[in-house]
């Protein structure tokens, strides 16, 4: 009994320095290698491949069919010493804002604006966002930010399923949670469009953290 009393605050302490505790990967559809292979479509300093700009969209809820995009209403802030905002949303509509690209690291992948304002920040999670209920049996975060440049915890891990692509965070304190989104959270309209600043990681995949994956227009 002395080694089990022993043993508890060992577990404890090394939960605590991995990070927050995950879920297993979804597993991927046969056809995930070669979706990966048709993102190697550019050539990047730095990288190993990048792709054309695509548009990411949930593929259930009344969200089915918005486009992952920032909000006019971003909120300026910093990831240590990068520039950062926090307004990563879902858009009604396609705008030059809503074209990410796939940029494949050594580390992981990083996504990455194709356009807009924002055009080459790349999205990334701060691991001082905190936790909150979804409901009784999810926990998310509304942690993601778009970072001016690449930060530890902007690796992502890309999943093809059979209900759509499901993105995995690699690094950091959120490491193995997933992104999702609130799907009973309220738009507002911006410039003749419904946004909501809803998109979070969460602790396990449910529905909303499937998307569909389309060349951005």
């Amino acid at each position: 009994m002395k080694r089990i009393v022993l043993l508890i605050p060992s577990v404890a302490l090394l939960c605590g320095l991995l990070g927050t505790v995950s879920a297993e990967s979804p597993p991927a559809v046969k056809g995930h290698d070669a979706f990966l292979q048709g993102l190697r479509e550019n050539k990047e300093k730095g990288a190993m491949s990048a792709s054309n700009a695509r548009t990411l969209s949930p593929v259930v809820s009344r969200f089915k069919g918005w486009f992952i995009d920032v909000t006019e209403k971003a909120k300026p802030g910093k990831l240590g010493n990068i520039e950062a905002v926090e307004g990563i949303s879902l858009a009604s509509k396609a705008r030059d804002t809503s074209g990410w690209q796939f940029v494949e690291t050594e580390k992981g992948y990083l996504v990455r604006a194709a356009g807009g304002k924002y055009k080459g920040w790349v999205i990334a999670r701060d691991d001082s966002a905190k936790t909150r209920p979804e409901g009784p049996n999810l926990t998310v975060t509304p942690a993601l930010r778009l970072s001016k440049a690449p930060t530890d915890n902007c690796h992502w891990k890309l999943i093809l399923t059979k209900q759509g692509l499901v993105l995995e965070a690699l690094t950091g304190k959120y490491r193995g949670w997933f992104w999702d989104f609130g799907g009973g959270d309220p738009s507002h309209q911006e410039s003749g469009r419904e946004v909501a600043i809803n998109v979070l990681l969460a602790e396990k995949v449910v529905a909303g953290s499937y998307f569909a994956v389309n060349p951005a227009k």
